[in-house]
């Protein structure tokens, strides 16, 4: 018997593929705080529409976001709040390395 499950870590890198593009990462940032419409959410990413409606579909295939149809329009969410919380906690480890890095820099400069 492995100590590892080869066939979740399989799908753990899978998953965290889908989190590996910087438009996705804004869109569980923007989804944090409640349900939203494709246009809405490409609004507030300053993109355009069917890029969002592209990333969303995405997300959705993959299981991060669910949609909500209210007529003609479709609501976005996030699955699981945890997913936003485990993004925070690697944009906390990476703005920590950035200022650990710029101390480095800063040291070697003087």
């Amino acid at each position: 018997m492995s100590k590892y499950d080869h066939e979740l870590y399989r799908i753990k890198a899978d998953f965290c593929k889908t989190l590996a593009d910087p438009t996705r990462q804004m869109m569980i940032a923007e989804l944090r705080t409640g349900e939203k419409t494709v246009g809405e959410v490409a609004e507030a990413l300053e993109i355009i529409q069917p890029a969002a409606s592209h990333h969303l579909a995405v997300l959705r295939a993959k299981g991060v976001v669910q949609a909500r149809r209210d007529g003609s329009n479709v609501y976005y969410s996030l699955v699981n709040p945890k997913i936003a919380e485990a993004c925070d906690m690697v944009h906390q480890i990476l703005l920590s390395q950035m200022a650990k890095n710029r101390d480095l820099a800063n040291r070697v400069m003087a």
